[in-house]
């Protein structure tokens, strides 16, 4: 999944896929990760779009796109609630080309 991550991924295509019912897969997923399948998929894209956002310089749209949230919207929700700063803050401190001064021993 992580190679598909701007996907569509639910429990049931994952569970499909792997010729297991959603149950086994939940528990499964649960033992092995140590979290929900949702917060597991949640938790990978948010990284994906972080280094999209360090390593480029693509819109917002296309992170969204590329990293699986499907809109800048929902991108920029996904930041506040877990990083608990904008996607455009994120880059502007992140990114290849900041040029953040370090201020220690100033």
């Amino acid at each position: 999944m992580r190679a598909t991550l701007g996907e569509a991924h639910t429990l049931d295509s994952v569970a499909e896929a792997a010729g297991l019912t959603r149950r086994t897969v939940t528990r499964r997923f649960q033992k092995t990760t140590g979290t929900s399948f949702g917060s597991w998929l949640a938790e990978q894209r948010l990284a994906l779009a972080q280094r999209l956002l360090e390593q480029t310089d693509k819109s917002m749209d296309m992170v969204a796109f590329e990293a699986g949230f499907g809109s800048a919207t929902s991108l920029r929700q996904h930041f506040a609630a877990r990083l608990r700063t904008s996607p455009m803050q994120y880059r502007r401190e992140f990114s290849k080309g900041s040029t953040r001064v370090a201020l220690s021993g100033v």
